[in-house]
């Protein structure tokens, strides 16, 4: 295991209500989603009850290597991030298409991305072309503003880290968020316990510091900024 968990239950914002998640299998389908995350199926939007979050941070080292990568390949630290997750699902999961639910905040508003996330093995994608994928799904989706998810995954960044730490409840069977507080990067694994068996997401965590390394350290500039 890479780094220790710490476990808790935090009071959450608003949810959404029950019967929101009926419609994912259209969306990921439209994302062109083939690969299903979660170990069990549900009808219902998760309650605050229902949710775990695992907190897994990140070293200083490996926070300070993702700045440099973000410096030396002139691309969000956010991007970076996603093709991590994408290629942490290959590891845990297996080869396909994930979707994910972008999901950017301010005092203002929230806007989502729907994203459909490339999920391979380096020898079929290599980091670079990881990195490239996720900006051309990013810059293909349009934002949307509301609660309702598209994705049963959630991803968020933040840098620095919000003041509050009450996440809004939209309704995503996993949600990563992942925020700047001094060096160290943190990363909250929110999850449906009702749809995640425990040693899913304990791989999830233990897979996702090996996959940015490899993003951040084999990933070339002149190919991501030609792309």
């Amino acid at each position: 295991m890479v780094a220790p968990l710490f476990r808790n239950r935090v009071e959450t914002g608003e949810f959404s209500p029950s019967g929101i998640g009926l419609a994912l299998d259209d969306v990921a389908a439209d994302l062109g989603a083939t690969v299903m995350l979660t170990d069990y199926d549900v009808d219902d939007a998760p309650k605050p009850d229902d949710l775990q979050r695992v907190q897994v941070p990140l070293s200083e080292v490996l926070s300070e290597e993702l700045a440099g990568a973000s410096r030396h390949l002139r691309v969000p630290a956010e991007q970076i991030l996603l093709a991590a997750l994408a290629r942490t699902v290959h590891r845990t999961i297996g080869s396909g298409v994930v979707a994910v639910d972008l999901v950017r905040q301010s005092t203002a508003e929230t806007t989502v991305h729907a994203l459909g996330l490339s999920c391979a093995s380096p020898s079929e994608v290599d980091a670079t072309g990881m990195l490239t994928e996720v900006r051309a799904a990013i810059a293909g989706a349009a934002a949307r503003h509301g609660a309702h998810p598209e994705a049963e995954v959630a991803f968020s960044y933040a840098d620095p880290a919000p003041a509050c730490e009450v996440i809004p409840g939209l309704g995503h069977a996993l949600k990563l968020r992942a925020y700047r507080s001094g060096d160290v990067l943190n990363l909250d694994w929110w999850y449906d316990t009702r749809r995640f068996e425990e040693y899913t997401i304990v791989e999830l965590t233990e897979q996702f510091p090996l996959a940015l390394i490899e993003i951040a350290s084999e990933a070339v500039p002149a190919a991501v900024d030609a792309a």
